[in-house]
């Protein structure tokens, strides 16, 4: 196997757990505040750090994995490689189809009231229980990567 793809994949699987894990910081802590100018900021560079790092990150992390697991034989060959891509199939389904789409409603209501409204709110508590599932599911796959490609 290559080093440099090697590399580049555990650059990609940090860039992704990296910023998956500190965006819900940013916005825990920024929520605490109840100023709607920290909130909105927040809210917008989660945004923006998304769709570099969490959507950049997955996608070399899936490219790269794919490309490394092929040259062991692919999936089929190894029970631990089946398992992180259900947990991280998960984890970006869970991205894409909740966190995303409450992200959007949140900038939403931001952007339509200088007050932080009790919606607001409800939306704020799904997307931190979404938000600790999404980031939890690709945990183990750190563990398998190390334990089972060393």
């Amino acid at each position: 196997m290559s080093a440099s793809l090697k590399i580049i994949h555990l650059l990609c699987a940090c860039l992704f757990l990296g910023n998956v894990i500190v965006s819900g910081t940013w916005a825990a802590l920024a929520e605490r505040t109840r100023n709607h100018t920290i909130i909105q900021f927040s809210n917008r560079l989660v945004l923006i750090t998304d769709l570099m790092f969490t959507l950049g990150g997955s996608l070399g992390v899936v490219i790269t994995g794919y490309l490394m697991a092929d040259r062991w034989g692919g999936e089929s060959s190894h029970p631990w490689i089946r398992w992180a891509y259900l947990l991280f199939g998960l984890s970006g389904l869970i991205w894409l189809f909740v966190l995303v789409p409450i992200q959007l409603k949140q900038r939403r209501l931001l952007q339509e009231s200088d007050q932080i409204t009790a919606q607001y709110l409800r939306l704020s508590r799904h997307w931190q229980i979404w938000g600790a599932a999404a980031t939890v599911l690709p945990l183990p796959i750190l563990y398998l990567m190390v334990t089972k490609m060393a």
